[in-house]
């Protein structure tokens, strides 16, 4: 697939694609451990990986949404992209309107879509605190999850650029080192990743994002570093099978809400599946723990590696029907097969 000539508006419409689409294949299963997901929906994966999309009735967290239904991180992303455009920029109060609008026209309280970071840095902004103070608690991977918005807005930004984009989607929720070194690193790749970068490249430009955001942050948290990980994440999937290494992933580094787990997951199953979008998204979702924003991200990353993405035609064109009023008053683009 890599190399493939199409029109700069297909290839981020591929990420995108591939970013819901990942969102809803690891809906399911989120929150999951292993075992339990293989004894919920093994008859769905005979080889040990789903072949389309699984039934959420079975899900521990999404029980009540339906078959291919994105969840808080294609939403949130979206929400920001179309801001980002309308105001021609990424800025602190076009993130406040874009997540106080989500928030709103979503449910997202109600339906426990907002997570524990952002729900208490919004809460004390319309108190008065200011948006540097409120982010400075937030270390979940809330802030990773919206860092494509902050560079598919605009794929020609500069990485000065792009830093104070990543930066400004972060700052009124997740402004602290753990979170900043995570969406740096993730951010500075799929911008490497969209322009045809090689796989040596693709991971040095999220160690270089990584060290750009992390020296921005206010203080030094203690916490497993985002970088270390992803460097480990390369070599420990050239050395294992596609099981052992998930299950390395999974069972030493955790797959929950923190920045670094997200970000090590990410990153090595990218590494084990490269330019194979379906492969990444499959893997990801059997994985445990955070699986929806993990196959949203790896597969978004894969896909601009790719150049597109070989997602099987059901699986996307159930996504697209499903959560059409999203994709038309946000990203009509995504409606087009």
């Amino acid at each position: 697939m890599r190399g493939t000539a199409v029109s700069e508006a297909a290839r981020i419409r591929a990420i995108w694609e591939a970013f819901a689409a990942g969102d809803a294949m690891g809906m399911p299963t989120e929150f999951m451990c292993p075992e339990d997901i293989r004894k919920a929906f093994g008859s769905a994966m005979p080889e040990g990986l789903p072949e389309g999309l699984l039934d959420p009735s079975l899900s521990l967290t999404h029980n009540i949404l339906e078959r291919g239904s994105v969840t808080d991180d294609t939403e949130q992303n979206l929400y920001l992209l179309a801001e980002a455009r309308r105001r021609g920029a990424v800025t602190l109060e076009g993130v406040l309107s874009a997540l106080e609008a989500w928030i709103a026209e979503t449910g997202a309280v109600e339906k426990h879509y907002i997570g524990p970071s952002s729900l208490k840095a919004l809460e004390a902004i319309r108190k008065g605190t200011p948006a540097e103070e409120a982010g400075m608690g937030g270390t979940t991977c809330g802030g990773i999850m919206r860092t494509p918005s902050a560079f598919l807005w605009n794929v020609k930004q500069s990485e000065e650029e792009l830093e104070e984009s990543i930066r400004t989607s972060l700052l009124p929720t997740h402004n602290t080192s753990e979170a900043l070194e995570a969406a740096g690193a993730y951010g500075f790749a799929l911008r490497a990743a969209y322009s045809g970068a090689s796989m040596d490249e693709v991971f040095a430009a999220a160690e270089e994002g990584g060290r750009r955001l992390i020296a921005r942050a206010a203080w030094m948290g203690c916490a497993p570093s985002a970088v270390c990980r992803i460097r480990k994440a390369r070599q420990r999937a050239a050395e294992l099978d596609e099981a052992a290494l998930l299950d390395y992933v999974y069972s030493l580094w955790g797959t929950g809400l923190p920045s670094a787990d997200v970000a090590g997951a990410v990153f090595a199953i990218f590494a084990a599946a490269k330019d194979n979008v379906w492969q990444a998204i499959r893997l990801s979702t059997v994985i445990g723990g955070d699986t929806d924003t993990i196959a949203a991200l790896a597969g978004a990353l894969s896909a601009a590696f790719a150049g597109g993405h070989n997602i099987p035609g059901p699986v996307m064109d159930t996504v697209r029907a499903r959560n059409r009023a999203l994709f038309e008053s946000k990203y009509p683009e995504a409606l087009q097969a």
